[in-house]
């Protein structure tokens, strides 16, 4: 069999991904920090700009005023939150409740392992969804010079040889870019696999790999080479390893759940489910990046109605995440796994059309929430004033990200927060250390 190694690095990308990475010599930390007992972070990324004030609304005072002032078609009526408030703000002492459409996520809420953090942003940052994204994936404002993720820098630091992290929507998320290490990005765990060929020779799947393996065993001088023949070896490996986990029929509460979040998450549980149950053979995954699209909302946002893209993104969203802490309760796995739910912005305040048409524009100050046992509950930061917009009419930026990134690489993964650029910052408790 002849197959070139172009064609196989072409082919592979085509559904099985893995980052790529610059060959440099970063220290390896202790092996700990990747183990059988080691904290597991579950990032929900909500594109396109979750609204703030319809997703955590305020019920009282001078702010709920404001509110329902700047969102006459927008503004949830009180009556539809009476059993969804949560804590007032920690400063005005405005009160606040869920959207009904998350009503999934009160009772962890009320048990304190839903952390609500206000007003999340990076002061003065671009409203350019690509801009914005990468400074909340590398965890810093300066975008153009960085080439890792925050996270990314935390998996050099542990790397042993292993991926550790995986992406879901078939591509790496920049969160994860490294240096030196791996992580995977597959579009499903059950759909990790070498693509098809398109010569009929090599859709023999064993004789396939067999010619693969042998090319990506050969020995080389060159580094580069190596580096990625070593990814190529890593990719056959995840490949016949997670073809023996089972991510369906065992139970979960996601079990419905056939494509998008809800399915990733329902696979994320099943290798938590699989790590429970053979410590002895885990997967070492420890990170995992999942993408919720659809919310860029500057028309036809929606307050109340279910079939309205806002209400339905965010039943969809309390689905997801409730069925996935069920799932962790029930295979004994939520004291080790935090989920965090951010954006790369909020929206304006005040919608931009009338009536059904009514949305909202890009804003700044937007949202954070984290789930999990080890997740310090409450509401955390503080709620942008509406009387105090700044000139674009936005929410201002009253907690930097990057305060909770602290938090969770010092109180969750045990590690050093100097890995965030311009620091240090001061830590938002919403991790209880271990």
């Amino acid at each position: 069999m002849q197959l070139s190694r172009r064609n196989f690095l072409k082919g592979v990308t085509a559904s099985a991904v893995l980052s790529s990475a610059h060959v440099l010599g970063v220290a390896s930390r202790a092996a700990a920090a990747t183990g059988p007992d080691a904290p597991v972070l579950v990032l929900v990324n909500l594109a396109g700009g979750n609204d703030l004030l319809n997703t955590v609304v305020p019920t009282d005072g001078v702010q709920r005023s404001l509110y329902q002032a700047l969102r006459p078609d927008l503004a949830l009526p009180l009556p539809s939150l009476a059993t969804l408030s949560i804590h007032p703000d920690p400063v005005l002492g405005t009160g606040l409740a869920l959207h009904p459409s998350l009503s999934g996520l009160k009772p962890f809420y009320d048990e304190g392992r839903v952390a609500v953090v206000l007003g999340a942003g990076l002061a003065n940052n671009s409203l350019s969804h690509f801009e914005a994204e990468k400074a909340w994936f590398f965890g810093r404002p300066d975008v153009l010079v960085e080439t890792t993720g925050w996270v990314g820098r935390q998996l050099d630091l542990d790397f042993d040889g292993r991926p550790h992290a995986v992406s879901f929507g078939g591509l790496v998320s920049p969160v994860f870019e490294t240096v030196i290490a791996d992580s995977l990005g597959l579009r499903s765990v059950d759909g990790f696999d070498l693509p098809d060929d398109p010569l009929a020779e090599f859709r023999d799947g064993a004789a396939r790999t067999a010619a693969l393996r042998e090319i990506l065993d050969e020995s080389r001088s060159d580094e580069v080479a190596e580096r990625i023949a070593r990814s190529g070896r890593t990719l056959l490996e995840q490949t016949a390893f997670l073809a023996g986990i089972p991510t369906r029929g065992w139970g979960s509460a996601l079990e419905g759940e056939s494509f998008g979040p809800g399915r990733d998450l329902r696979e994320i549980a099943s290798l938590r489910r699989h790590d429970a149950q053979h410590p002895e053979a885990a997967t070492g995954f420890c990170f995992y990046h999942v993408r919720a699209p659809g919310y860029d909302t500057h028309s036809r946002q929606g307050a109340l109605d279910p079939s309205a893209t806002h209400p339905r993104l965010l039943s969809d969203l309390s689905r997801w995440l409730s069925g996935f802490q069920r799932d962790l309760d029930a295979i004994g796995a939520s004291e080790r796994v935090v989920t965090v739910v951010y954006s790369e912005f909020g929206r304006r305040a005040a919608q931009n059309a009338q009536g059904a048409d009514a949305g909202t524009e890009h804003g700044a100050g937007g949202l954070m929430l984290l789930l999990g046992d080890r997740v310090v509950g409450g509401v955390h930061g503080r709620l942008p004033r509406l009387d105090q917009l700044d000139a674009t009419g936005s929410l201002a930026v009253t907690t930097d990200f990057r305060t909770v990134y602290t938090a969770l690489i010092e109180d969750l993964l045990g590690g050093d927060a100097a890995v965030l650029p311009y620091g240090p910052f001061a830590k938002l408790p919403v991790i209880q250390p271990a």
